[in-house]
């Protein structure tokens, strides 16, 4: 006879592996979660993700004449380095006279299952739509337009403009909107519909699943604001805005998600007979930033970002400025000299203001204040954040 030897149940393998399968059904943000740069880059150095980015020079006229014997490298490549931050945990004990007296409704299969519609996946897209709206707010492409059945497609054909003079193919795009937002592009006069009326049944679909080739996703209002609080769970931040609208490539988006640790422990003495289940994931979401157009948000109301500002003195009324940040591809640092802090606002057209010197210096005549600001040149100067400093001269 045989013997059957028993090998441990590796719950964990199984569990991640439902839970893959669960994304597409029950994210809204499948497509960030299981784009093709989330599974490309992985943390390699503990919390570090880097991402390894190339640029190169442009062709020029063959000399069909004459070989100089010159070459040069033509190409540079940088790593965006980004940390990991949403290490999170969940564990709970199940006694064994619950699940017998609840007919096996209280197991961990169910609880787990419960906690993954309800709080885990609703938790990380919660986290993505705050993250893509600042992604958005950071780079300078949030706009403020009060959506109306009136303007919604006219509003919308300016974004999808937008998108494809940055030279994103509009067939990547995807767009997240809020169900308000969602009945107006149903209301929308224009909106072409095509009904199948071969089939004998009288159905009436009044579905938008995409407009001009852009796929449209129905987000519920509470999972698209600007500010979370992810202490426990994920609540709504006191001061969020409402998102109404992202549009994004995923091609611009990394969403990385780890798994370490997902184990059941049978009753022991340890645990008073009960059933202890843990499990312990990481995940975070963040932008490219060559590709940070790929990310545009309507928001009500935005709001200008801030940045520090420094004056020290320099040669004879000269003053070295410098800011906190670095820009991103299409975006610039732009300044202005006068005695008062100027008022910004976002989205101000700043195309009157003088580029900041690499070096941050300027020349002072009687100008007391200094303010820089952050502008998008891919929409012009259209402005982001803005700071100022009392002016320190040199003499």
């Amino acid at each position: 006879m045989q013997n059957f030897n028993q090998t441990p149940l590796n719950y964990a393998v199984d569990y991640a592996r439902e839970l893959a399968n669960a994304y597409p059904y029950l994210s809204y943000f499948s497509e960030i979660w299981a784009g093709p740069n989330s599974q490309k880059y992985k943390p390699v150095n503990g919390k570090t993700v880097m991402i390894p980015s190339m640029t190169t020079s442009g062709a020029r006229a063959v000399n069909r004449d004459k070989i100089d014997g010159v070459f040069n490298r033509n190409f540079n490549n940088e790593y965006q380095a980004v940390t990991m931050s949403m290490d999170r945990e969940w564990d709970t004990l199940v006694d064994p006279m619950d699940i017998q007296e609840t007919n096996q409704v209280v197991t961990i299969a169910n609880i787990t299952k419960t906690f993954n519609e309800f709080q885990k996946i609703p938790e990380m897209d919660a986290y993505a739509a705050s993250h893509l709206a600042g992604f958005a707010q950071s780079f300078g492409t949030v706009d403020n337009t009060t959506l109306s059945v009136k303007n919604i497609l006219a509003t919308w054909d300016g974004y999808l403009a937008y998108m494809v003079n940055q030279r994103i193919n509009r067939d990547r795009l995807v767009a997240y909107m809020t169900p308000n937002v969602y009945k107006m592009l149903k209301e929308a006069a224009g909106i072409t519909r095509f009904i199948d009326a071969g089939t004998g049944i009288r159905n009436i679909d009044r579905n938008v699943g995409k407009l001009d080739g852009v796929v449209i996703k129905e987000v519920p209002s509470d999972m698209m604001k600007t500010i979370y609080d992810f202490t426990v769970g994920w609540t709504v931040g006191g001061s969020a805005q409402q998102i109404n609208l992202l549009l994004v490539d995923p091609m611009a988006i990394i969403a990385p998600i780890v798994y370490e640790t997902s184990m059941i422990s049978a009753p022991t003495a340890q645990s008073k007979g009960k059933w202890l289940y843990y499990e312990r994931y990481y995940y975070d979401v963040f932008a490219l930033n060559k590709r940070r157009c790929g990310v545009l948000a309507n928001i009500s109301e935005p709001v200008l970002g801030t940045l520090n500002v420094t004056s020290v003195a320099g040669t004879a009324n000269e003053t070295v400025l410098s800011v906190d940040v670095k820009p991103f591809l299409g975006q610039k640092l732009v300044y202005q000299l006068n005695s008062a802090d100027p008022s910004v606002t976002y989205g101000q057209d700043l195309s009157s203001w003088k580029d900041l010197p690499a070096n941050g210096t300027v020349t002072v005549d009687s100008q007391t204040n200094a303010t820089v600001a952050l502008i998008n040149t891919t929409k012009g100067a259209f402005a982001v954040a803005a700071g100022n400093a009392t002016i320190v001269k040199g003499s």
